[in-house]
């Protein structure tokens, strides 16, 4: 993945604006994420509902796609980005 420089700076901009404990959520994959100090940290993660129009593991993949996306470009921008959650476990993935 190329990334672009306005987004490297829009997800450093996006950091500086929450406060440490701030919360932010991305609606399109359910993915929450809090500001512990200097770290962007996965904190929970929607889980799937029967009524959705995709299936448990196309969320699960589009969450995955959508943790390893914001992690490239926060830490491109010097941001730590770690996960705390128990289910699923996300790794990045090259």
């Amino acid at each position: 993945m190329t990334l672009k420089p306005a987004d490297v700076q829009w997800s450093r901009q996006r950091f500086d604006l929450m406060s440490d404990g701030g919360t932010w959520g991305v609606p399109r994959s359910g993915l929450i994420f809090t500001r512990r100090g200097d770290a962007l940290v996965l904190t929970a993660v929607m889980p799937h509902d029967p009524k959705m129009p995709i299936t448990a593991e196309q969320l699960r993949e589009q969450q995955q796609s959508e943790f390893n996306d914001i992690k490239s470009h926060f830490e491109a921008a010097g941001i730590t980005v770690k996960d705390e959650t128990k289910w699923p476990r996300f790794a990045a993935t090259s």
